[in-house]
């Protein structure tokens, strides 16, 4: 009997993968972002951008801020204010306070819940929209710097890329 085919599986264009605890995730960049995550459907993008970004990480980074995410979610229920409901379940005010809470810690949770906010934050600022709304253009930059560095470094590349391409060229 055949096992599963190996044969690749057409992936959408717009398909990301799944993010954990995605509602957790959401309000969590609703918190820790600015307020312009919630316009439209850019709070989707931030998660579809984090989803790609966990997928290029490996298993147990992706595993661990997975788990954080998961904590962060149920160990609201711990906070007082909270009353037993789950950080993806509250109202901004809450919420907010929450996080704040858990980002004033000087602890391995505290520095945890950082880093996960670092990546979010990342991730929203990695969106093309909030580029352009900010004025982040990096092509001019790039640009330049690719100029200077053939002026400084051009003889030195074309040197070592003359063996290599005369070698390509025999048959």
């Amino acid at each position: 009997m055949a096992g599963p085919s190996s044969a690749p599986t057409p992936v959408r264009p717009e398909a990301a993968p799944e993010v954990p605890v995605r509602r957790a995730a959401r309000r969590f960049a609703e918190v820790v972002c600015p307020p312009e995550v919630r316009a439209g459907r850019r709070a989707d993008r931030v998660l579809r951008e984090f989803g790609l970004m966990l997928g290029s990480l490996p298993r147990a980074a992706r595993t661990a801020l997975a788990t954080a995410l998961a904590v962060l979610d149920q160990g609201a229920r711990l906070y007082p204010p909270a009353r037993g409901r789950r950080f993806a379940r509250l109202d901004d005010r809450v919420a907010g306070a929450y996080v704040a809470a858990l980002l004033a810690r000087r602890d391995p949770a505290g520095e945890v819940v950082r880093r996960l906010k670092s990546v979010i934050v990342m991730c929203y600022y990695e969106l093309p929209e909030v580029h352009r709304e900010i004025g982040y253009d990096p092509s001019p930059y790039i640009a330049a710097v690719a100029r200077r560095r053939l002026e400084s470094y051009g003889p030195r590349i074309r040197a070592a890329e003359a063996p290599v391409t005369r070698r390509g060229d025999q048959p």
